[in-house]
């Protein structure tokens, strides 16, 4: 697939999160780079190594795959070369999120764990479904077909630890900003770019 379209599309997707947190505030956001950028750079890296480790336990507990990318994959489908687009763009949301949830005094890791895991499955399948319209290809193809293949529940038990260590990663990372980027940058880099 061209590159041209996966930045379309990711274009896209980022437009939407802003434009889904917007509503959710019921007004414009305001941006500011250095945190978004620290969300968007942890999640993309916690997002691509994830998969891996859970796509290959899973395999290794239930002989088979629970997803399969289709457009552009490494290290065996459980992840892509666009990957870090699709976990930034929920990086950038969760910026969004969480900058509006510690307005309104919610911010325990719990919650916010709770809430990545529960929305994820629903932002998955928005992406997932988006993608198959656009482009008529399956972006990644979960087995199970609980949720016509765009994404699966069998996730939920792993999206609950998963936000625990992103809330409890980008608290950590926000302090050192400038690391934070570089280091998460460089990890994204080898992990995923210099893959074969």
């Amino acid at each position: 697939m061209p590159w041209y379209q996966l930045a379309g599309f990711t274009i896209y997707l980022l437009g939407l999160v802003y434009g889904v947190n917007c509503l959710i505030a019921r007004s414009w956001r305001t941006v500011s780079i250095r945190p978004a950028s620290v969300y968007i750079a942890a999640v993309a890296t916690i997002g691509v190594f994830g998969e891996v480790f859970v796509g290959t336990v899973y395999h290794h507990l239930f002989g088979r795959p629970l997803w399969v990318y289709r457009v552009a994959p490494i290290h065996y489908g459980y992840t892509s070369r666009y990957a870090p687009c699709i976990w930034g763009a929920l990086g950038f949301y969760l910026y969004l999120l969480h900058d509006y949830l510690k307005a309104r005094g919610t911010e325990t890791v719990k919650h916010l764990a709770l809430l990545f895991a529960s929305e994820t499955v629903i932002l998955e399948l928005i992406l997932s479904a988006s993608f198959k319209l656009v482009f008529g290809v399956y972006l990644f193809y979960y087995l199970p077909g609980d949720l016509w293949h765009f994404t699966s529940l069998q996730t939920l038990p792993f999206y609950l630890p998963a936000g625990v260590l992103i809330v409890k990663s980008v608290r950590r990372l926000i302090d050192t900003p400038h690391f934070s980027l570089f280091f998460c940058s460089f990890l994204i880099l080898v992990f995923v770019y210099m893959a074969n």
